[in-house]
């Protein structure tokens, strides 16, 4: 019998997780090509999500204290954005960008088999 994982994680548990993933988010990327130049836009495809909203007080990336909208469950794979990035989620018809608290990725991507993702 072959185990995969930590406390036989396989592959019934990765299938599991994905069923669990009801919601989209999309990746908005914010560059700054100059000086003089705005600020440019650039919207991802929707990536499988799960969205738990969840008020709390956190710590950002720049050590301030700011107000959580939502943890944003997703695979550690589609962890292809960063801090200074925003996400926009279906279930808001993808009209409201939201910034990024925190991102917190697995130390082990076989024991854990998801990334959280703090937004305001």
């Amino acid at each position: 019998m072959e185990r995969r994982g930590h406390g036989g994680e396989g592959i019934g548990e990765e299938m599991s997780f994905n069923s669990l993933l009801i919601d989209h988010m999309k990746v908005i990327q914010i560059t700054n090509p100059g000086e003089w130049s705005e600020p440019v836009e650039a919207v991802g495809d929707a990536i499988p999500c799960r969205i738990m909203y969840d008020t709390r007080l956190m710590k950002n990336y720049q050590g301030e204290e700011v107000l959580s909208a939502a943890k944003i469950f997703v695979k550690p794979e589609h962890i292809t954005f960063h801090h200074e990035d925003g996400l926009q989620f279906d279930i808001e018809s993808y009209g409201i960008n939201h910034p990024i608290i925190t991102i917190k990725q697995p130390q082990n991507s076989v024991i854990l088999h998801h990334a959280e993702v703090w937004v305001q």
